[in-house]
């Protein structure tokens, strides 16, 4: 008997675990002879009232996530018929709104164990979409691989700012995502990092000081492949809360004092 299925959701976040999820899809897609949505949400801190919003700094990472979907349908999604969206937005709201508007009758998503800004699939986010979903949801065990590895803690995703921003700006987003440090990017290439302590630092009036005056040029990075001990030890040495992870120049996401510890206290 065929699954009763004609659309499928399957929101992704490029790591390891929901490409499983997307390939599960994909299997469930392509027997049922459904149509699958894949969707990624570009988080996005909703200001306060008044607050400045700089959308082209998101509009980088948009376009970024875009080019990725692009090639994960290329690499898992032969033969099944499918759509590739992108949103900004808070993940678990984009994922229920997708739902209800989509129609579908299931979600196939995957669910991980992190903490921080970057809990794109985390347990809440996994719990809110169980419990205001209409339709059934299929969730894939979080499974974490390369522990021993940066791009097995790092979060992807993170906040980043743009040079020419106002520091004022970037101040009211790091307070709004709760980040004690902001990777500082042009489109997605890394140029720098901005911290509190540039923040708390800076001469004048905040509304008109760019972000590019103040920020760390060459912070101190590692890329996903840099063994998780090492990165504390930067962390250690260079006296930072966290690195960006950077491949080919670019930024991929970043590894904080806390993910490390708890990357220490599961491989004790």
């Amino acid at each position: 008997m065929a699954f009763p299925y004609r659309k499928i959701l399957c929101p992704v976040d490029f790591d390891d675990n929901s490409v499983r999820a997307l390939e599960e899809a994909a299997l469930l897609a392509k027997g049922a002879g459904a149509k699958l949505h894949v969707l990624h949400v570009v988080p996005m801190v909703i200001l306060p009232v008044g607050s400045p919003v700089y959308i082209d700094i998101f509009k980088s990472q948009e376009d970024a996530a875009r080019e990725q979907l692009k090639e994960l349908a290329r690499a898992h999604l032969g033969g099944v018929d499918h759509e590739l969206a992108v949103e900004l937005g808070d993940p678990a709201s984009a994922i229920i709104g997708a739902e209800k508007r989509l129609g579908v009758d299931l979600v196939v998503m995957a669910t991980h164990g992190r903490t921080g800004f970057a809990r794109f699939f985390l347990g809440s986010v996994a719990e809110m979409v169980l419990r205001e979903s209409v339709c059934a949801v299929l969730t894939v065990r979080y499974e974490r691989r390369d522990r021993h590895l940066v791009r097995g803690w790092m979060s992807r995703n993170p906040l980043t700012a743009h040079p020419e921003e106002k520091v004022a700006a970037v101040a009211t987003r790091m307070r709004a995502g709760r980040v004690l440090s902001m990777p500082v990017v042009h489109g997605a290439h890394l140029v720098g990092m901005v911290s509190e302590f540039e923040i708390r630092e800076i001469k004048g009036a905040p509304e008109d000081v760019e972000v590019r005056s103040i920020m760390v040029e060459n912070p101190p990075k590692v890329d996903p492949t840099t063994a998780v001990e090492e990165a504390g030890r930067v962390l250690v040495e260079k006296k930072v809360q966290s690195l960006p992870v950077v491949d080919n120049g670019n930024l991929v996401g970043i590894i904080s004092l806390r993910d490390i510890l708890h990357a220490l206290v599961e491989a004790a």
